[in-house]
């Protein structure tokens, strides 16, 4: 039986009672102590192996307790922490379209960096390949970033297969030094209405999508976020 029924006999009020217990068959009450490695010699009284397992399941319970420490000072933080102290940068998909990207610097990297004389900004370079695999990037752009920043969103174009996004530092003459980037992530593929959106252009929206608003809410995207087309 082991753990488990330690624990069972312990947790099961119902089953410690002294009236459930006798309830119980003398041959079975006997099968019980000698599950537990209680001792009961033979033809001993009925009412005496009730007790002998009553006692052993306090002794149980009493040792459980001395196990819980219960202190009245622990903080329990309603907030995830600022800043983990590490140089990392992650992306998650939000739709085929968006990314949240959030990002975080090693706090003395972070000083080293911003006071050096050369140092002229943060920004984030999303780049994209045709194959998981690929050693050469079809396409990229960049995002400036404030030094305080740690996350943002980014608005992918369309037809693009896979994405990696960098976390750089511009030094001046120093150069151009990447801090992380994120694992390379498998684009899903966007709607034919989003990737021939142009302006001017008349939508060929389906009569439902058109009473949903969908042809504004494209343009509207198109207005907004056409820095990525």
């Amino acid at each position: 039986m082991g753990f488990f029924s330690d624990y069972y006999i312990i947790m099961d009020k119902e089953f410690l009672s002294r009236l459930h217990l006798e309830s119980m068959s003398t041959a079975d009450l006997i099968s019980l102590a000698d599950d537990y490695g209680i001792d009961i010699p033979d033809n001993l009284n009925r009412r005496f192996i009730i007790r002998e397992l009553l006692e052993f399941a306090e002794e149980l319970r009493l040792g459980q307790e001395e196990n819980v420490v219960i202190s009245d000072n622990i903080e329990i933080s309603e907030s995830l922490p600022q800043s983990y102290n590490e140089t990392k940068i992650y992306a998650v998909l939000r739709n085929p379209v968006w990314v949240f990207v959030f990002w975080d610097i090693q706090e003395n990297q972070f000083s080293s960096l911003v006071e050096d004389e050369e140092f002229s900004g943060f920004f984030l370079q999303p780049v994209f390949f045709d194959s998981k695999t690929a050693e050469l990037s079809s396409d990229f752009f960049e995002i400036q970033i404030t030094p305080a920043d740690r996350q943002q969103y980014v608005f992918i174009p369309t037809g693009k297969k896979y994405l990696s996004v960098y976390l750089k530092c511009n030094l001046g003459s120093k150069g151009i030094q990447t801090l992380a980037y994120t694992a390379r992530i498998l684009l899903p593929p966007t709607s034919k209405m989003v990737s021939e959106l142009q302006p001017g252009k008349k939508l060929n929206v389906p009569p439902l999508l058109e009473l949903s608003g969908m042809e504004e809410l494209l343009r509207e995207q198109f207005v907004e976020y056409r820095q990525t087309f």
